[in-house]
């Protein structure tokens, strides 16, 4: 690091600086004062050694021939006096304090990152780097989370801001008797050494009888509390204070070990300590113990994230990420709801990792968002401020956290039965399901588009474009329509209307591999030919469509000639009529109907990127004849299940139009459907896994998501570890940047968890971590074989990255990192598999995973954001 010396302490910072980044074995010692430095060497050491080290330093403000430093702007002079000595210098240990960790590589030693507390009581610390974002009810909003959700269990609230009490004030409007024990008082007993059994006793007494009372509405709950001091004059006349006891022991870490003990003793469940703000010295005994959980408070400022990122440069410096480790996490407050907060928490977690990300998501859930509210900007009293954070989004969020993440094993005792054999259950049924043409039956999960479907077309026929991204399950409805025949008996799942007439359910067009859709098909085609003497003879009508459609398409068409053509196989399905009229007609004579559905048009228009006939056959299919049936055959239904892209590459005037028409039957699979599709199925596998009284098609997503906890737990490893939450962090592995994740892919990853039953690591959940990851991973290679096969346009752009050096599989890149067209970079947004942000290009890790891209640093918390976002 390069500044200017100006005085005795700027030298010293520096030689400590290279000390620290240099192996300087022959040098013991070196000394810095006002007027002179002293230089220790051993034997092996040198005269010209001690040179080479100043003269590498301070350049030409070290005058070699006079053994002196001249200070830079200011005439002042250091000599330095060179002694040799017949010793070896000693590795020192770390002080926690920042004026000793700023020197280290690590601000930890391996002892004490892999010791517990002797004490069996947990310390959670909150600190800011500046004052008025809101740490001390950060902290007071904790408190009441945790007595709502677990009332039995006390708290010991310690205000160890030593310049600045903010608790205490709050329990002097509250406690007026007793005995009162201070943090200060505390720190005086420790300092002269007087903490002998019979005075701790003493202690834990007059600490229990000090208390503040928290309403959580149903109940007073009764914590402990340590104030800063008693009287005025201890407050402004400080003997001992947190750094004189780092500095002062032995054990640098005494501190933290006193306070565990306390809390052990007095039987309460953590100990809240409310620290002082800053880089202060009174606060880094605590803060670089790393058996201490930190929370660092900071708002969306400059100069708050700023100052956070620098604490966090120095508490994490050596600190191991791993799912165990007890890292400093970060609440994000004063959050407005026009503020984006992605640069800035990829920012603060940038201090967490190296320069490339592992492939690990243990920093997915540091950073917790507490919205803004005007209402508690200005609190006078603890009664007042506990009334306040009743139903406002900042304590929704802190008490979410408590719950989930310090209580959650003590709700989670539910009993895994039977694994194996839940975990073959699944397996069996999703496997079968993975395509469309899978020949399970059961009921169709009445999604929200299904659901208005029917209640728009409970006593008519549809006659709608279905639009869904592949895997969205257009080819599972159109499956599930015809295996019902007619019209009536599919919306009878959700309906319970009577219907007099009957519409019965046809293909018009099929997709290609129909192994087990043929049956289905068959059946329907001859339920219809047995009610109508008008309907062909030809059973197979519907793939000698196909066969036509592949042959009119090698030469190009017109809309209006395509719109004949559409017509003309429409009337293959009968004999002995020339027009739709007549079919209208016959229909309505027989007090009956038809609906024609069509899929796989994808599978036989391939080219609508760049094919004009091919746009103008799809275009005429769904604008053209569609208005058409609308307007003219009351009688004549038709379902078009159609992939969006072919509908973005064909329809290119009143786009927005056509696609606002059919938006609420499109098939987009939220983050919450698809969880709902996970849960709904995996009942449908395990009869009775679902408990709830309501019905899954109407549960909440808290509900949705508590129930799949039981089969993949709450995180990927235990609750209060620094995993990724489970459901989170399956919807992230398998969605694109449109925030879809389509049917396909949560049936496919539900196979791949439970192809093998995988060794039981926890007691809580079906599918354990390992099973989850693999499946993930089997997922993204899956997905980029079907894209590959399915749209034709990315197969060169996939097989690019596949084939890329390492180098350039490092997310995000550059837009020169390949060189993709104009039209090749539309393709990939348009599927949602990639977006630019900041000139910066990033891809979803639902193709990720498969092809092998890390993060550079920070990068990660943008992607999840952009994948995740609502």
């Amino acid at each position: 690091m390069s500044f200017k010396i100006y005085t005795w302490k700027d030298v010293e910072r520096k030689v400590k600086l290279y000390l620290n980044s240099h192996h300087c074995d022959f040098i013991n010692s070196i000394d810095v004062y006002s007027a002179e430095i002293v230089v220790s060497v051993n034997q092996e050491g040198r005269i010209d050694d001690v040179d080479n080290i100043f003269s590498e330093l301070f350049g030409v403000s070290y005058d070699l021939d006079n053994k002196l430093i001249k200070l830079d702007q200011f005439e002042i002079s250091i000599y330095i006096e060179i002694e040799i000595e017949d010793k070896r210098k000693n590795s020192p240990k770390s002080i926690p304090l920042f004026r000793d960790i700023i020197f280290k590589n690590t601000a930890y030693s391996t002892n004490i990152i892999e010791s517990n507390l002797p004490g069996r009581c947990p310390i959670i610390a909150f600190h800011s780097y500046k004052g008025g974002v809101g740490r001390t009810l950060s902290l007071l909003a904790f408190a009441k989370a945790w007595s709502a959700n677990s009332p039995e269990d006390k708290l010991l609230l310690i205000d160890s801001d030593i310049e600045a009490p903010g608790i205490t004030w709050l329990l002097n409007q509250e406690h007026s008797e007793g005995d009162v024990f201070s943090y200060l008082d505390l720190m005086e007993f420790i300092q002269a050494s007087l903490l002998d059994e019979e005075k701790l006793e003493q202690i834990i007494d007059m600490i229990a009888s000090t208390t503040m009372k928290i309403d959580t509405g149903e109940r007073m709950i009764e914590h402990f509390v340590m104030p800063t001091y008693r009287y005025q004059e201890q407050l402004l006349d400080i003997y001992s204070n947190p750094e004189s006891i780092a500095r002062g022991y032995k054990n640098r870490y005494l501190l933290a070990e006193v306070l565990s003990d306390i809390g052990e003793r007095l039987g309460v469940s953590a100990i809240l300590v409310d620290l002082r703000a800053g880089v202060s010295e009174f606060s880094a005994p605590l803060l670089f113990d790393p058996r201490v959980k930190k929370y660092i408070v900071t708002s969306t400022s400059f100069q708050s994230v700023q100052g956070t990122k620098m604490l966090l440069a120095q508490i994490c410096k050596g600190l191991p990420i791993g799912p165990n480790a007890v890292l400093p996490e970060i609440f994000l407050t004063m959050v407005q709801e026009n503020i984006n907060t992605v640069d800035i928490k990829s920012s603060l977690l940038e201090e967490y990792n190296s320069d490339v990300d592992r492939d690990d998501s243990y920093t997915d859930n540091l950073i917790t968002e507490l919205p803004f509210t005007d209402e508690l900007l200005h609190l006078s009293s603890f009664r007042n401020i506990m009334k306040k954070l009743d139903g406002r989004d900042m304590y929704f969020n802190i008490n979410r956290l408590v719950k989930e993440n310090y209580l959650a094993e003590s709700e989670c005792g539910m009993v895994i039965k039977d694994r194996e054999e839940v975990i073959h259950a699944i397996y069996n049924l999703a496997d079968s399901q993975i395509t469309a043409e899978g020949n399970e039956e059961f009921n169709v999960l009445l999604t929200q588009p299904i659901h208005m479907m029917i209640k728009k077309y409970w006593n008519s026929i549809p006659q709608i474009v279905v639009l869904g991204a592949k895997g969205a399950g257009k080819t599972f409805l159109f499956r599930e329509m015809l295996r019902n025949r007619t019209w009536q008996n599919f919306i009878q799942m959700g309906s319970d209307k009577e219907i007099n007439r009957v519409s019965y359910v046809i293909p018009l067009v099929s997709p290609k591999n129909t192994e087990n859709l043929t049956d289905i098909i068959q059946k329907a085609v001859k339920n219809f030919r047995s009610k109508f003497t008008f309907a062909t003879d030809n059973l197979s009508f519907w793939y000698d469509n196909r066969i036509e459609i592949l042959s009119y398409k090698s030469q190009y068409h017109d809309l209006v000639e395509w719109s004949i053509f559409w017509k003309k196989i429409i009337l293959n399905a009968f004999k002995n009529v020339v027009d739709l009229i007549d079919v209208d007609k016959a229909l309505q004579k027989e007090n009956s109907q038809v609906i024609f559905v069509v899929d796989g048009l994808e599978e036989i228009f391939e080219n609508t990127l760049s094919e004009n006939s091919e746009k103008n056959a799809i275009c005429s299919l769904v604008q053209e004849l569609m208005t058409e049936v609308k307007i003219k055959y009351k009688n004549i239904g038709l379902v078009v299940y159609l992939r969006k892209d072919l509908a973005n590459n064909s329809i290119t005037v009143n786009q927005e139009q056509f696609e606002n028409a059919y938006k609420p039957y499109a098939l987009n699979w939220s983050h919450e459907e698809a969880l709902r599709l996970a849960l709904w199925l995996v009942n449908r596998a395990v009869p009775g896994f679902y408990t709830n009284t309501i019905a899954i098609e109407q549960a909440s997503h808290e509900v949705i998501d508590k129930s799949l906890s039981k089969l993949w737990g709450i995180k990927l490893g235990k609750s209060n570890s620094n995993e990724a939450f489970s459901s989170r962090w399956i919807l992230a592995a398998l969605s694109d940047f449109n925030s879809q994740l389509q049917a396909r892919d949560i049936i496919r990853f539900l196979a791949n968890a439970t192809e093998k039953v995988g060794k039981k690591v926890y007691e809580d959940r079906y599918i354990m971590p390992m099973e989850i990851k693999n499946a993930v991973q089997q997922c993204s290679k899956a997905k980029i074989d079907e894209i590959k096969q399915e749209i034709g346009v990315l197969r060169p752009i996939l097989e690019e990255l596949e084939q890329a050096d390492e180098d350039k599989k490092i997310l995000p890149f550059e837009s020169d990192t390949f060189h993709w067209s104009v039209q090749q970079e539309k393709s990939l947004r348009q599927e949602g598999l990639l977006i630019v942000d900041d000139g910066k290009y990033y891809l979803p890790e639902i193709i990720r995973h498969a092809l092998k891209f890390r993060y550079k640093k920070g990068a990660r918390p943008k992607v999840l954001s952009l994948l995740l976002k609502k």
